[in-house]
């Protein structure tokens, strides 16, 4: 043994020397026997043989000895806690570092809550068992206290975790789930944003004590410090995308946001989907893909993969998908590495992610959605759901959206279904949240009826999309073209969607004539752009 690093109530953390590799230094803990902490050190031991992530513990081996104390041997990570530079940095840390420790504590924490078969939740989550290196990259020691997440159980086999940071389900004997690692977050964040202060016993808001952090910092925190899990935020990715927000995330950094033009959106997830089945969601998505591309907005457009295949052949796929194209979903399924390099298919500024015309027909979790969100490098993502606002995939992507768009139409009755009441709830609480929601109606009406059904809905419509002659959306279909690309159609579509793309995009580039002479017309500045 070289020397003690740590120690808690029932365990010691030592630092010893290899006898075989000299020099060869390991991290071991010894876990005192007790009456329950048999089948808890055998729990961790094989929890812990499972993990692979670069910035979790890698357990080497593990036993026990004859009076039942148990032994994890795991490889020794340098660096000080970050309770140890708290202290060192006399209790104040730079926004943008604590920000960043976030980041990738979020990464940490989606790998384990999508852990498969089981989702892991940590439930200790305190500056003592961080480490940094020093690059400042995360590790997350102490599996002491993790369990596996059992779904329809009502409470914990025991209460753990640490006074302040411990979300209170956890002293109240209630399941603990993903949410209570989020409240741990946002305990530990306070913590840090506060001087050493426990949100538990301030009982201040954040904004009070620190009024010049982001509003969208503050109101994170505030939602994640939420009592109750269903008010919290609902995912890591969730609390990740709103930091990325307002802080730029250097480990998913695009070549347009390394150029920094401040005219660019940055990072937008853009859900699109509508209310009922054939609504014209897609037609939507298509119509801001093609919009972004007239501005010269890099942007990807995403079919959710468990809906009907629709995109491939709206795009005209059989001639215009690049030769040998592979199509996310099922890359992703098979992991093939080669989706990243493969050749995308690209109109312009738009690129294209259509679900095979076959369709997807294996099961597709929240952690996929994010794992092909994270290899989309452009700094606008549209995602097409169509009317699959309850799979749970969509769910977490909404709780994570930039803006959600709700296509719906005047058809008498379809907006007081009972899916229809129900999304509606949804929608509301996704505002509770801080979520933005639009409406676009699809079709106009006469000021009267119009009035009667705008009163019958929970939000009036920002926009309405222009009635295109059917006939000539039709023959563009079955030629490949897009219709929106024609300059007239343009013009039509960007005036109607105006007051949506106000919402939605810097003001400065939306009109395409900024910073140039004016004797040419917008309509011969779109021809110019959509011919390319």
């Amino acid at each position: 043994m070289v020397s003690l690093l740590g120690q808690g109530g029932m365990s010691q953390v030592y630092l010893v020397e290899d006898q075989k590799l000299k020099g060869k230094l390991w991290a071991v803990k010894e876990v005192l026997p007790s009456e329950q902490d048999g089948a808890s050190f055998l729990e961790e031991a094989e929890m812990l043989a499972r993990l692979h992530h670069p910035q979790l513990p890698q357990l080497v081996d593990y036993f026990t000895n004859e009076d039942g104390t148990g032994f994890l041997v795991m490889d020794y990570i340098q660096g000080p806690t970050l309770q140890d530079l708290f202290e060192e940095k006399g209790r104040e840390l730079h926004t943008t570092k604590v920000v960043h420790i976030a980041f990738q504590l979020c990464e940490i924490l989606h790998y384990l809550h999508t852990f498969q078969p089981r989702p892991i939740i940590y439930r200790d989550l305190k500056p003592s068992n961080i480490m940094l290196n020093e690059q400042s990259q995360v590790r997350l020691i102490d599996f002491g206290v993790a369990r596996h997440f059992t779904q329809g159980k009502q409470t914990d086999t025991m209460q753990m975790g640490t006074i302040g940071f411990a979300a209170p389900e956890q002293f109240m004997g209630l399941q603990t789930d993903a949410r209570s690692d989020l409240y741990s977050l946002g305990a530990m964040l306070y913590y840090l944003f506060t001087g050493g202060q426990y949100a538990y016993l301030t009982h201040k808001s954040l904004d009070q004590l620190h009024p010049e952090l982001p509003e969208t910092l503050t109101s994170t925190i505030r939602l994640l410090l939420q009592e109750h899990p269903q008010h919290r935020c609902q995912s890591a990715m969730e609390v990740k995308m709103r930091l990325r927000s307002i802080y730029p995330d250097p480990a998913h950094t695009t070549n347009y946001q390394k150029h920094s033009n401040p005219l660019l959106p940055q990072d937008k997830l853009i859900i699109v989907g509508g209310l009922f089945a054939g609504v014209g969601s897609t037609f939507l998505a298509v119509t801001l893909a093609r919009i972004f591309n007239a501005l010269q907005f890099p942007n990807a457009l995403v079919e959710q993969p468990t809906i009907e295949p629709d995109l491939y052949m709206l795009l005209y796929g059989d001639l215009r998908a690049p030769k040998n194209y592979k199509f996310a979903a099922h890359s992703m399924r098979e992991q093939d590495q080669s989706l990243i390099s493969s050749t995308p298919w690209d109109k312009g500024y738009s690129t294209w992610f259509p679900i095979h015309p076959d369709g997807f027909h294996e099961e597709w979790q929240p952690a996929d959605s994010f794992k092909l969100l994270h290899t989309i490098k452009k700094p606008i993502v549209l995602w097409d759901i169509s009317t699959q606002w309850e799979h749970p995939s969509v769910q977490e992507l909404c709780h994570s959206a930039d803006e959600i768009i709700v296509v719906l139409d005047p058809s008498p009755g379809k907006c007081n279904r009972p899916s229809s009441r129900a999304n509606f709830e949804r929608f509301h609480s996704y505002q509770q949240r801080g979520k933005k929601v639009h409406y676009v109606a699809n079709g106009n009406m006469q000021n009267h009826f119009r009035n009667e059904w705008v009163t019958s809905l929970p939000a009036s419509p920002l926009c309405t999309l222009p009635e295109l002659p059917r006939g000539e959306v039709m023959r563009a279909v079955w030629k490949g073209e897009y219709l929106q690309d024609r300059p007239e159609v343009l013009e039509q579509l960007m005036t109607s969607l105006s007051p949506l793309l106000k919402e939605i995009l810097p003001e400065s580039r939306l009109d395409v004539n900024a910073g140039k002479k004016t004797e040419n017309s917008l309509f011969s500045k779109l021809k110019k752009i959509s011919n390319r």
